[in-house]
Formats: structure tokens, C-alpha cells, sequence
């Protein structure tokens, strides 16, 4: 047998361009993996799929990537955080004016006041906003709201009154026979109210066909305190944009930067602890169905036979569905079918082994059988096993992405990126143009798999007698 040690492997896996490319993929992921909490906060993880999170998250919905800008013709409104230049309290009363500087071409998908106060018990303030865009039109009472909380989020485009008005001011431009058509059809609940806000007068305002109007907007809050004791402590207006983040937002105002980076945790986890345990169970099985030999040997290589005969993904569908979806449920039904793939390997190199003079000497001075394999024959095959588990790790990412789509949201409780691609042809992304909800996710599996890929071949090529050169 060829031995090298651990340096002179670690020497010659890096002569290997497959090696090195295939290290610093894996690298790349692992550090996904490690720093997802300072890459993305942790509550996305656990909140992925509670709706409420994310509506409290003020994020634009099916927004593309910010960068986008950089490419693009048109370009996209990207979100601000606005405080107000002037402030004004008289005994009755909070006046604020808030500045929003517009010079793009997409509007933003929705605007949001966020107001912190102190009420007292049973009674509430009245809130009034106008707007005047730049062309001097105005838009009074745009927001017309009670508020009785301490903190209030307020969203325009949740507001059915305000979009009454934001529709209104709009149709008074458009003609007779257009009005009629968009009332009789209903069309008002599709249309975006935000494409009136920043889109020039004249017809087909209500739809965004009219340039876009670049200027100053103000928008001037009056907040009436009706009881005395009532204060207002902070008030901002966000402007959410029609962009966001790295990967931007799913249908659902999700962040997809922070699904991608957290579903690389799971990823890794899933693909290495099945090919770690599968592998193991393997390698044991097959030195001991090849050590042992005759009817033994025999009966173990039917059952081997017949388990990796066995239809995986089905079975795998039904058990996950029936079983508690979790990783480690998930995990541990991977093992159950994935165990079987090495032992044909494992069997042909155990039976080598037990020929070579050494192991016969074992035997010969009566040492027991499962002696002889743990230290004679499995020491002999355990530096093969490094390959064999980067070879099984791209498989089982893809099984876990492949159950984890077709389950959707019967799957796993966690969020995967076999799940996100579920989310994305449930919400058809692709039918859509949302190709940042799938081309992410999709790449991050095909890396994964290319990245175990490398580095098991050049491993390969390391550990294997046949392959050194």
C-alpha cells in the first residue's frame, strides 16, 4: 500500500488546480456558514416564515438586487430613512415637514411613517398628512389616522382610504372613457398607487406611462395631541425603495441575502453529516462483509443490494412528510439510504487487504476478528474515506434540496435553499422576471456540489495507489 502523511497529502492535494479551486469553494462556504449570525441577523432565521416579522421589517417586495442600479437604464428608488427638517409643537398640536429628494425612474414600492409617543390611557391623537409633489399639485389628507398606540407603524399602501385618493387625484387626468373602463374593471386593486405619487400629470398617470416626476416632495404631518398629556417622542418616514440588500426580496418582503446565508448552514450540515455517518456505516459494513467472508459476506452484500435498490426520493417524500420535519429527521432518513453507496468500494479494497501478509500473521497468532479490522484493515482504507465523503456530500445537498422543494412548506421547519426555490415556483418567480429569487439559491447548490466535487477528486488522485503519478 502507498502511504503519504498528513503533510505530504496536504502537499500533494494542493499540486492539484481541481484541489486548490475546490478548497477555496468550500473555504467560501464554510465561512458562510460560520459568520451567517454577523452576515445576517439571526431572528431571519428564525422568523423566516412568520409573515408578521416581516411586515414589521418595512422591506419592498419582489425587489431585485441594489446593485442593479449600476446596470441598469432605469434606475430603481433605493431605500431611505427620513427625519424631519422642521418641527413645530404648539399646546395642540405636532407640525412636522419631511423632505424626500425623488431622481429616479421606479418609484418606491411603499411609504412608511413610524411614530413613537406617549398617550395617555383611553385617549389618542389624530394624524393628517399632505403632499405636495413638485409640480405645486397637492394631495390633502393623504393619511387621515387615529393613532392610540405608543408605537405605530404606518404603511401608505395599506391606508384604503389614502389609495382612494392617491387614485383620485390620478383619474382626475385620465379621460372619461378610461375611468369608466379601470372602475368597471375593478383594475384600481392591481394598479400602484405609488406610480401616480411620482409620475407626471396627463393621461395614463394611473398606470406609470407619464414621465417620471423628479423633484423635492414634501410631505407635511400634523399630529393634533386632543388631550394636553399626549407627546410625541420620535416620528421617521422610510421610504422602502423599489431595491434592496445583495439579493433583494422575495414576494413576501423576505430578504433573500439572509435566506441564501442561512440556508448554507443547514446545507452544510445536512451534506456533511450524512456523507460523514453514511460513509462510516459503509466503510465498517463492507471491511466486515469482506473480512468475514462466506454465508455472512453473502447475506450482508443482499441486503446492500437491496436497500440501494430501494426508490429513494418517494420514500424519502413520505417519511419526511409523516415524520417531524426537522433536520436532524431529515438527516437521519438520508443515512437509511445513502449508507449502501460505498460498501461495494470498501468490500473490493477490505478483500485486498486481508491477502497481505501482515493481516494473515494476525490471524495466524489468534488475535479476534474485530481486532484485526480495527487495527489491521480499516486503518489501511480510512484515508480513502476522505474521498468517498466528498464525493457523498453534493448528493445528499441535492436530495435535501429535492425533498425540500416538492414538500415546500410541508418540509423542513428551517429555511433551506431547496425551500426557497419552492417559494420562488410557488409565487412563480420565474413566469414573473424575479430571477433573483432563483438564480442565488440554485447557483449556491451547484457550488456546493462542484466545490466536494474538486476537492474529492484531487483527494482521490492523493489517497488512491492507482492514481499517483
Amino acid at each position: 500500500m502507498y502511504v503519504l502523511g498528513w503533510r505530504g497529502v496536504i502537499r500533494e492535494f494542493f499540486r492539484y488546480k481541481s484541489g486548490v479551486v475546490g478548497f477555496a469553494l468550500l473555504m467560501f462556504l464554510v465561512g458562510l456558514a460560520i459568520f451567517a449570525p454577523l452576515l445576517a441577523p439571526e431572528p431571519i432565521f428564525y422568523n423566516w416564515y412568520v409573515p408578521t416579522y416581516w411586515s414589521q421589517q418595512t422591506l419592498p417586495k419582489a425587489a431585485p438586487p441594489e446593485w442593479i442600479n449600476s446596470f441598469s437604464d432605469k434606475k430603481f428608488a433605493v431605500r431611505q430613512v427620513l427625519d424631519p427638517i422642521n418641527s413645530y409643537e404648539s399646546p395642540s398640536a405636532y407640525n412636522f415637514t419631511f423632505i424626500y429628494n425623488y431622481q429616479y425612474d421606479i418609484p418606491t414600492y411603499d411609504i412608511y411613517f413610524e411614530i413613537d409617543s406617549s398617550i395617555a390611557n383611553n385617549s389618542k391623537m389624530l394624524m393628517l398628512v399632505d403632499l405636495i409633489r413638485p409640480d405645486g399639485n397637492k394631495i390633502v389628507r393623504l393619511i387621515d389616522l387615529k393613532i392610540d398606540q405608543p408605537f405605530v407603524r404606518i404603511s401608505l399602501r395599506s391606508l384604503e382610504e389614502s389609495i382612494r385618493k392617491i387614485f383620485g387625484f390620478g383619474l382626475a387626468y385620465e379621460s372619461e372613457e378610461t375611468r369608466k373602463n379601470i372602475t368597471e374593471r375593478g383594475l384600481l386593486k392591481v394598479l400602484n398607487p405609488m406610480n401616480v405619487i411620482f409620475s407626471s400629470t396627463g393621461e395614463g398617470i394611473v398606470f406609470g406611462k407619464t414621465k417620471p416626476l423628479k423633484g423635492r416632495y414634501q410631505f407635511n404631518v400634523v399630529i393634533f395631541k386632543i388631550n394636553p398629556s399626549n407627546k410625541v417622542n420620535q416620528i421617521k418616514m422610510i421610504v422602502t425603495g423599489s431595491v434592496y440588500g445583495l439579493l433583494g426580496t422575495d414576494a413576501l418582503g423576505r430578504d433573500l441575502f439572509g435566506g441564501v446565508v442561512w440556508g448554507s448552514r443547514i446545507a452544510l450540515i445536512i451534506g456533511l453529516g450524512v456523507a460523514i455517518l453514511s460513509t462510516l456505516i459503509g466503510v465498517v459494513y463492507g471491511t466486515i462483509s469482506a473480512y468475514v467472508g462466506g454465508w455472512v459476506d453473502e447475506a450482508l452484500q443482499r441486503i446492500q443490494e437491496f436497500v440501494i435498490s430501494i426508490p429513494v426520493l418517494p420514500i424519502l417524500l413520505i417519511m419526511a412528510y409523516v415524520l417531524s420535519p426537522t433536520v436532524w429527521n431529515l438527516i437521519f432518513l438520508l443515512v437509511i439510504f445513502s449508507w449502501p453507496g460505498p460498501v461495494k468500494t470498501i468490500r473490493s479494497m477490505a478483500l485486498q487487504i486481508r491477502e497481505q501478509l501482515y493481516v494473515l500473521s494476525a490471524k495466524a497468532i489468534g488475535l479476534s476478528t474485530w481486532r484485526v479490522i480495527t487495527r489491521y484493515i480499516l486503518p489501511q482504507i480510512l484515508p480513502y474515506t476522505f474521498a468517498l465523503v466528498a464525493f457523498s456530500v453534493p448528493g445528499a445537498i441535492l436530495t435535501e434540496a429535492g425533498v425540500s422543494f416538492l414538500l415546500g412548506s410541508q418540509g423542513t421547519l428551517e429555511v433551506t435553499w431547496g425551500r426557497i426555490l419552492n417559494d420562488a415556483e410557488k409565487y412563480s418567480a420565474v413566469l414573473t422576471g424575479m430571477w433573483w429569487w432563483v438564480i442565488p439559491p440554485g447557483l449556491m447548490i451547484a457550488l456546493a456540489g462542484l466545490a466536494f466535487v474538486l476537492v474529492g477528486n484531487a483527494l482521490d488522485r492523493v489517497l488512491n495507489p492507482r492514481l499517483i503519478r
